[in-house]
């Protein structure tokens, strides 16, 4: 997010999920993609549209004379509006299928395109009419590529979700994929119409596939979102991915002062996304700082509502409203402590006039509603010193971790590293330096909290490249690793290098710890430049400590850097979406992918087989506490995954317990010892994996750590 800026702006008015939405009308840059002849605009002046999402980074359109060739077929058609108009080149034509008498929905319908010989296709584009948002353009979709139409086990899905209700192009990108068929499904409609209307399909085609090497993982299909997701996080009960944006789906701020936020939640079970505008809290919850409380409820604070505070409760799937901070503030940093409270320090705006020196830290009780401050503990003492934007930015997105007796540690971005204890006025105190260079924007990952240790990597000494005159004012992106090994607190920490560095320099990436203790590094800029994409880092790559190296994986060919995210699932893969967010619009990807690690993948590329948990013995525990599990196969090793929530290349919530098993002598039946330390296994929800003989995980299982009551928490 850039400063405040002032605009001059219209507004148009777009329903949404059954509410009267005011958002932005964003400005009338021409895309025109075929010849227009002025018979569908209300001007009679053409078809003259903004594309809302970037288009793939990758490939190219197939122009309309490779289009005049195609094959088109259609499980319905109305007369006139056969489906052959989706690719006649005219914005005055359209596919409408029939709606059957008496049905309320003759939904979905699909169309199938041949190409008439095979192409790496990575994307597709509907464009539907222009007064679409009246109702009948494509929202619910999917799509499928196939070499072979007939033979139904050859279709793959690459991509599915729902398309926000507006009109303009929407895209649906992916890996590149061998294909001479395209099938596009709708599976519903905007304003809930029982037909669709299609002005035309676009296709994008590249020279060569992704690399398949199967030992790297791979890409899996996209999830197309209603709205850019810059926050994420995980529902702990219900295992649904919620996104959120600002008060509109594509853009921030720009003078708009409406304190209400777009979400889009993604039910893994059903592949469907429904979408809701959250009004009643009055928080645009854009750039906040993100905790889960032991309950499993996300506390979001801040952000573009700089005094708010909303809670997302899983068990009602509700959005409220508790206390405000004592500090209004966005950017900053926020970690869930031994006791269960939530610690906060940063954040890059808040009352006008605000002295630096005054941003003081503080904490949230989430059982009493009341924030404390800490008087002892400000910004100051954690900020960076080479960012030449200074103030502004030398607070940002803090790497804050909960530890023992209490406390927390401070591991960055600043390269000077601190303890900081939660007494009644707090205390800080130095740990040592990570590095010679502050590491803005990089990543930080508890990936083994037993043995207290953090990845660290990336970032960059300022947080801008250059400044908005294009004008080189900061340091590129560093590929430096380090491992922080934390002791007790007060004590000067352990640094190494972790292996000899990344691959690739990264800021804005995103770091994702895996149930077997490897952490994934993932999108990125070698230049950090925000909204923009050029030197974006397309190769993630994997840190595993067990052999103290990094290894490049499957690339991926959507752009990830400024406002994207990552985060573990359930099933042991992982989501890699967004980037955007703003007026430019080419830089906006409202949609997600998955990525299948190689751990869940044979040698062929198949799916490997996985261990099964029948069932724990209890799925709330202790500190010190034990847990028995059993699964359907023999199995060497389970981890505690906490669930976290990203937005900011910041994931603050996640870390990793690694769990010894011990045979109970009943068959397949492990016994599992949680550590004794709240502020090792901080409360809240996590996911349990077990891994098998060949290091396959298991689907994860939710395990509650609870608070523990004892020395370690007062």
């Amino acid at each position: 997010m850039l400063g405040r800026v002032t605009l001059c702006i219209s507004l148009a008015s777009i329903f949404l999920g059954g509410e009267s939405l005011r958002l932005k009308t964003p400005p009338q840059v021409p895309f025109i993609r075929h010849e227009n002849d002025g018979q569908i605009s209300k001007e009679g002046n053409g078809l003259i549209r903004t594309m809302d999402s970037a288009p793939p980074h990758l490939g190219r359109q197939i122009p309309q004379d490779e289009r005049d060739t195609w094959n088109v077929a259609c499980n319905s058609e109305l007369s006139k509006h056969e489906c052959s108009r989706v690719s006649d080149g005219s914005n005055n034509t359209f596919w409408q299928p029939k709606v059957h008498t008496g049905s309320l929905n003759s939904l979905p319908h699909s169309i199938v395109i041949d190409l008439r010989e095979v192409k790496n296709v990575n994307a597709i584009s509907m464009r539907p009419l222009p007064d679409a948002d009246l109702g009948g353009a494509i929202a619910g979709h999917k799509v499928f590529l196939s070499v072979d139409e007939d033979d139904e086990e050859k279709w793959e899905l690459v991509a599915f979700g729902t398309w926000f209700e507006d009109v303009q192009d929407k895209f649906a990108t992916f890996e590149p994929r061998p294909a001479q068929f395209v099938r596009l499904e709708a599976h519903s409609a905007t304003k809930e119409t029982p037909f669709v209307r299609v002005v035309s399909i676009d296709v994008w085609v590249t020279k060569a596939p992704t690399p398949s090497r199967h030992g790297l993982g791979k890409w899996g299909p996209t999830v197309d979102f209603p709205l850019v997701p810059v926050g994420v996080f995980i529902d702990p009960l219900g295992g649904k991915v919620i996104s959120f944006s600002s008060f509109a789906h594509d853009t921030f701020g720009q003078g708009v002062t409406d304190h209400t936020t777009l979400t889009a939640t993604w039910d893994p079970t059903t592949e469907t996304i429904s979408h809701r505008h959250v009004r009643k809290t009055h928080h645009d919850m854009f750039c906040p700082g993100m905790a889960f409380d032991v309950h499993g409820r996300m506390i979001i604070s801040g952000g573009e509502s700089a005094d708010k505070v909303s809670i997302y409760d899983p068990v009602k799937d509700d959005w409220i409203s508790v206390r405000e901070m004592k500090i209004a503030r966005g950017y900053q940093g926020s970690a869930t402590c031994a006791n269960g409270h939530i610690f906060i320090i940063g954040g890059s705006w808040g009352p006008v006039g605000i002295d630096f020196g005054d941003r003081k830290g503080e904490t949230y009780d989430p059982e009493t509603d009341k924030w404390t401050l800490l008087n002892e503990v400000c910004s100051e003492d954690i900020a960076t010193t080479m960012d030449w934007e200074k103030d502004y930015r030398s607070d940002n997105h803090v790497w804050l971790m909960g530890w023992k007796n209490n406390s927390v540690f401070h591991a960055g971005p600043s390269k000077d590293m601190h303890w900081i204890t939660l007494t009644e006025t707090g205390a800080i105190q130095n740990a040592g330096q990570r590095g010679i260079n502050d590491s803005m924007c990089g990543v930080a990952a508890m990936y083994d909290a037993v043995e207290g240790k953090i990845l660290a990597a990336g970032g960059a000494p300022s947080y801008n490249y250059k400044d908005g005159d294009g004008n080189i004012k900061g340091g590129k992106a560093t590929a430096d690793a380090f491992i922080i090994t934390l002791s007790d607190v007060n004590t000067p920490v352990n640094i190494k290098p972790a292996g000899r560095g990344m691959h690739s320099p990264r800021s804005f990436a995103h770091a994702v710890i895996l149930p077997n203790g490897d952490t994934l590094v993932v999108g990125g800029q070698e230049e950090p430049r925000v909204f923009t994409e050029d030197t974006a880092q397309l190769v993630p790559e994997i840190y595993s400590p067990s052999t103290n190296t990094w290894t490049q994986v499957a690339p991926n060919s959507i752009v990830r850097a400024y406002h994207s995210f990552a985060l573990l699932l359930r099933d042991a893969t992982v989501l890699v979406g967004g980037g955007g967010l703003t007026i430019q619009k080419d830089v906006n990807h409202f949609d997600a992918q998955i990525y299948i690690p190689p751990y869940l993948l044979t040698a062929s590329g198949a799916r490997a087989k996985r261990p099964l948990i029948r069932k724990t013995s209890a799925a709330s525990v202790l500190p010190g506490g034990n847990l028995t599990v059993t699964t359907d196969r023999k199995v060497v090793g389970a981890s505690l995954v906490r669930y976290g929530g990203a937005t900011h290349s910041l994931n603050n919530d996640q870390r990793r317990l690694p769990l010894p098993l011990y045979d109970t002598g009943s068959p397949l039946e492990y016994a599992v010892l949680i550590p004794e330390d709240g502020g090792v296994a901080v409360p809240g929800y996590y996911m349990l994996f077990v891994m098998d003989v060949h290091g396959v995980p298991s689907e994860a299982k939710n395990v509650q750590i609870q608070v523990a009551v004892g020395k370690e928490n007062r």
